[in-house]
Parts: structure tokens; sequence; C-alpha cells
């Protein structure tokens, strides 16, 4: 107990020392220092009073300028990144060409559907015109629910027939569709006539195989580091030139009432789907796609932030944030391409199998039996936001945090968008083509027929240019922050070396000063005592 009540006296008093010492430098700090108003607080002539009521101001004016710093933080911390327009003469050059797929209305060709029934081993109580008529059902694998009818039955007998024969839904398709050679006739690029086949690819994209020109897929990247094309001029004779040639005896199964084919225009890494832009581009018509690029490119200073921080990422950051089980399908992360990958995967979830028209990986094939898991879970995956059921019941009583995201996917830091806007004509049948080069003349034999021009380019020499980039940097808010102390407490960076003399250096050279006083003084009282004991 006398050990306990020793320390506590010990600690009473080291306390009155310390309080002690501050109310002194407190007192010459006010005195003393540049702020604006302590010194009233520090002068002890002044009525205790007026004192008080200098301290009070002081007090209320500090925390003041601490809460609109604390307001002004916070809203910092949401809005770490702007967006400005960086220039409205950006030079088209610097644009890569859009990609543009092309893809016929018609999916299922009538003349490949027959030849491909004819090769088909089917059972004695089938045939053949009763297969052609099912194969329309194809398309249900695109548009589940397409059909008003009760087809399951008629799904189950299809798909028995492609196993009995060994063809997958892949093999199928291909052999249904019409080819890129027979659907396009002409092509033209940068003026220069080119075989079509050495532009356009067949591609899967959302409407299923589909002709894509400037797409470049994951193997192509891998492959050679192919690269988008680019054109330096702008108008219809230095883009895109297409001549298309219909069938109209030929459609078997359209997704719309048409005949003719729907384009997309994308950027080079996207995957061809719903979001790109789309036009639509009948027969016999002569059409111009006039597109309209827009960058947006972010500093380095937007790279150096966390990517908890900004509500971007760039494409080399992709594989680390994204949490989906089949990554890697596309040439490059974007957020169409996570979304695409978030879609396949929820459809893998449900149903146990990935769609033809999405990139593959080791999982099954969606068949013909599937088409109805697809279609109860379509308002799960056909959505902005895959993964969450936004049919009708539900979306209107759901709650959706817009600062998260679908599959954690996060927008593009550096990203192109094509508007495209459309114009078109009705083809003179008096003008004639060869290749892609026209002219008048009105023999018979060289009239238009079943058939359409599309041209695709850029409409200006110039566009905008968009930059994002740290709406506040560490000198904004060095500013900020000591405009605020400065208005509201007068404060400077001499008052931070003023504080630290006060209650640091002052503090400490006085203790030591003291120190050497008693030291001193002991040293005088032990050199008396020697001298005394001495005489």
């Amino acid at each position: 107990m006398t050990n306990r009540k020793k320390l506590h006296k010990n600690l009473r008093k080291t306390l009155q020392t310390c309080l002690s010492i501050i109310k002194k430098q407190s007192m010459e700090f006010c005195r003393d220092t540049g702020l604006h108003g302590y010194k009233y607080i520090g002068e002890s002539h002044r009525a205790m009073k007026d004192r008080i009521v200098w301290a009070i101001m002081a007090f209320v004016s500090l925390c003041t300028a601490i809460v609109i710093i604390v307001f002004t933080y916070d809203y910092y911390a949401n809005h770490r990144v702007s967006s400005v327009i960086k220039s409205t003469h950006y030079g088209i050059w610097n644009y890569p060409f859009p990609a543009v797929t092309v893809c016929n209305i018609n999916r299922v060709s009538l003349r490949l559907t027959r030849k491909l029934v004819d090769k088909l081993n089917l059972p004695p109580s089938i045939s053949k015109e009763l297969v052609v008529q099912d194969m329309k059902l194809l398309n249900e694998l695109l548009y589940p629910g397409q059909t008003e009818q009760n087809i399951r039955y008629n799904l189950s007998r299809l798909q028995y027939i492609f196993d009995a024969n060994g063809l997958s839904i892949p093999t199928v398709i291909e052999s249904v569709t019409q080819s890129c050679e027979s659907l396009l006739t002409a092509c033209k690029l940068k003026n220069y006539d080119v075989q079509c086949n050495q532009l356009f690819t067949p591609r899967y994209s959302r409407d299923g195989l589909c002709c894509s020109f400037n797409y470049i897929s994951r193997e192509q990247f891998l492959e050679n580091k192919t690269k988008p094309l680019k054109v330096t001029s702008c108008g219809y004779q230095n883009g895109l030139s297409l001549l298309i040639s219909f069938e109209p005896d030929d459609y078997h199964a359209s997704f719309l009432g048409s005949i003719g084919i729907k384009v997309m225009v994308h950027y080079s890494y996207d995957y061809p789907d719903f979001d790109a832009s789309t036009k639509l581009v009948i027969i016999e018509k002569y059409s111009f796609l006039t597109v309209y690029p827009k960058q947006t490119y972010s500093t380095e200073h937007v790279r150096e932030l966390e990517n908890t921080k900004r509500d971007c990422i760039f494409a080399d950051e992709g594989d680390k944030v994204t949490t989906m089980d089949n990554q890697g399908l596309f040439a490059r992360y974007s957020y169409q391409n996570c979304l695409v990958e978030c879609r396949a995967n929820v459809i893998k979830a449900k149903c146990g199998c990935i769609p033809y028209y999405y990139p593959q990986n080791e999982t099954r094939v969606c068949d013909l039996r599937d088409i109805e898991c697809l279609e109860v879970y379509k308002s799960w995956y056909a959505s902005s936001w895959p993964g969450r059921d936004l049919s009708p019941k539900t979306l209107r009583s759901m709650q959706i945090d817009v600062k998260d995201r679908p599959c954690n996917c996060k927008p593009d830091c550096d990203f192109y968008r094509y508007v495209v806007e459309s114009s078109e004509g009705t083809l003179n049948k008096r003008i004639f083509h060869v290749g892609l080069k026209y002219s008048t003349s009105f023999g018979e034999n060289n009239t238009w027929k079943n058939q359409s021009v599309i041209h695709v380019f850029f409409d200006d020499l110039v566009s905008v240019q968009f930059r994002q980039d740290v709406h506040y940097s560490w000198r904004h808010i060095f500013a900020t922050f000591g405009g605020l102390l400065g208005l509201f407490a007068g404060f400077s960076l001499m008052s931070i070396f003023e504080f630290i003399y006060f209650f640091v250096i002052r503090v400490m050279t006085n203790t030591c000063s003291e120190k050497h006083d008693v030291d001193r003084i002991l040293i005088t009282k032990n050199q008396r005592s020697k001298n005394q004991m001495t005489e």
C-alpha cells in the first residue's frame, strides 16, 4: 500500500509539473505568436472576462475551420477524378477505325438448311421437310421465348437428331449461316479494291455468326500483336465500302420482319454486343454510316490512385480486379467485355452451359434442351446488371447500390466511343456496278438486283478528345486547407514552426537548463562540504 501511494503521489506530481509547463508555454505562445487574436488571451493586464471571450472566439474559429476542412476532404474523396475536354481538334488519324460487324437478318439459310438435312440420318417416322421447318427454332438459342407456341417437344426431337448425327450446336450454326463470301460481293478500303475475305472474318456476336472487319480476337492479338487499322482522312472515299448481296428467296428464319443486314460499329477490342452502335440496312439501298469518334484517356495521376479510390481501371489491370471464372477470353479488358463474361458466368451458374455466341472455355455449349432454362433466367443475364433478377415483378421493389458493380466490372479509364448517324437513298435501277466503281448505263443485264451499298467513314478531320485527371492534387489540397486555416485563424506555415518552438524546443531547452542548474548547485554543495571537512 505504501508503494502504491508513493506511485500515485509521483504521478500526481508529474502531472502537475506537465500542466504547469503547458500553461506557461501556452501563455508565452499566445503573447508571441502571429496568429490573430491569441495575444489578447496571453496579456495578463487584461480583464479575465476579456481574455475568456477572446479564447472562445479563437476556439470557435479554429473549430469552424476544421469542420469546413472535413467537408472539403469528404468532397475530395468522393470526386477524385474529373473529365474535361482536352481538345476539340484532335486529328482523326489518331483514332483507330472502328470495327464493323455485319449480321444477316436471316439467321438460317433455307438453301444451306436443306443441304444439311439431306446429309442427316433421320428416323423413318421423321421427314426431311419436317426437320427443315424445325431448323427455324435455332433462333431460340439467340432469343429464348421468341416462339410463343409450346415447342418443347420439337426442340427435344431436333436435338436428338443432332446428337444422333454427332453434330454440335456451333457446327450446325456454321452449316446453316450464309457465308461472308456470298453476303459480301465487293469491298473497298481507303478507296482501294480489296478482296472481302481479306478484310472480313466470320466472328460470333450477340446475333450469332456474323462477318467482322477490324475486330481483334484474343487469338489474333496473341499471335502477332495485331492493332486496329487507322485512316488519315474523312469522307466516304477514305473509309470502308461494301456491296451486299441479299437472297430474299433464301430467307428461312429471320429475327426481324425485314430483308437486310444489321451493322454494328464498335471498338476493335469490344465484343459486338447489343450496346454497340447499330444500324439497319435494308435491300436495294445506298447507305452512308457516318462515324463520330470520341476518345477519353486518363493521365498518369489517375493511375497513381488506388483502384478503390477511382471509379475506373486500365486495360492492363483488368485481370486483377475481376472475380470471374472465365477470364482472358478477349484480347484486352473493357467494361463491355467484362459484362459479356459476367453474363456468360450467370448463364453457366443457372443452366450449366454457355451459349454458342459467347467466347468459349471448357464449359458445355448450350443446346436446344437448355432453351427452357435460358428463357426462365433471361431476366438474370439479359440486362445491364447481370446476376440480379430484373424481371418486371422484382424491378420496382429492388434497391441497387450504384456504387457496386456487377461482377466487379469497372468502367474503363481509357476508351473509345463511336456515334453513328445514317442516311440512305434508293438505288437507281439504271446504274450498274463494276466492283464498287459506278457508272451510268441502261443495260438490262447490269441492273441492280437484291443488293445494297454501304459506306462507313469518319465525318470530319478532327474530333473531340476528353481527359480524365485527378480533380484535387496534393497542391490543391495544400492550398485549400491553408487558405481555410488562414481565413479563420490567421494560420500560416510559420505557425507550425512557432508551435514546435514553444511546445517542443523551448520545453526541451528549459528542461536541460533546469537540470544543468540543479547539477551545478549539487556540485557547489559538495565542494563546500569537502572544504568544510578539510578545515
